[in-house]
């Protein structure tokens, strides 16, 4: 849990996240191997910091991302682009956007947009064709094709119960639709109190399924008597026996 102020994205915040959440795992033995977050979470940066640490994000992408633009291939090996004309449009450089996020601008040769038979219908008013991706476009894909994979549905359905429930009950009846305290401090400390309250009342709630287990010392008995002791057996996962001649 963590409070901070509304003037930037939710983004911009995973990367301390997750460093204070690995700290703590490894402090107890544990190991940080998957990620869940919501749609507010998505940024190349994070999926590729994830990925470099051996964490698998499973963080929806922007409604807005495209993997694949139309009329055009991308070279992986090459780092280029490739339109219907079979034009290169190479890597020209690097551009941050007014966010600090950092783009890649891919751009054909002015002579072969001049000479192409396409131009009126694709790029009618400029002299030629340029494309802008993302710095991290490669990470962006691989979560993109990993949220629509099986796996990916599975993970959405665990964010849904698990993670927004949690929001949901701090704002309805802990208190956290508004934090009347003064400075980013305060509020963390309200926060982390109201989470303290509902861990320990999710604890107090929670009640293990152990299974029942039941103990016989028989004497020597007839085989129809130890076969009946076998189907019982079974039909019941609970229940268990044992069994011993003396």
């Amino acid at each position: 849990m963590q409070a901070d102020f509304a003037d930037s994205r939710d983004s911009l915040h995973l990367p301390g996240l997750v460093d204070h959440l690995q700290a703590r795992l490894q402090g107890n033995e544990l190991q940080l191997r998957e990620l869940v977050a919501d749609t507010g979470y998505s940024n190349g940066f994070n999926y590729a910091l994830l990925e470099h640490r051996g964490i698998t994000p499973w963080i929806p992408v922007f409604g807005a991302y495209k993997p694949v633009i139309e009329g055009f291939t991308y070279q992986v090996d090459r780092d280029e682009y490739r339109c219907r004309a079979d034009k290169t449009l190479p890597f020209h450089k690097y551009r941050p956007t007014a966010d600090g996020v950092w783009m890649k601008l891919y751009r054909a040769a002015y002579a072969d947009c001049q000479a192409c038979l396409l131009k009126a219908t694709c790029v009618p008013k400029v002299d030629s064709k340029q494309l802008v991706r993302s710095a991290f476009d490669a990470a962006y894909r691989r979560a993109w094709h990993r949220q629509r994979s099986r796996q990916g549905q599975h993970m959405r359905q665990v964010r849904q119960r698990t993670v927004e429930p949690v929001f949901g009950n701090l704002l309805q009846h802990y208190g956290l639709r508004r934090v009347g305290t003064k400075g980013r401090a305060a509020a963390h400390k309200t926060m982390l109190l109201s989470a303290i309250a509902y861990n320990l009342k999710k604890l107090l709630k929670h009640s293990p399924q152990r299974g029942v287990s039941l103990a016989l010392a028989l004497q020597p008995a007839s085989p129809c008597l130890l076969y009946s002791l076998l189907e019982c057996r079974q039909k019941s996962s609970h229940l268990y026996f044992d069994y011993s001649l003396q």
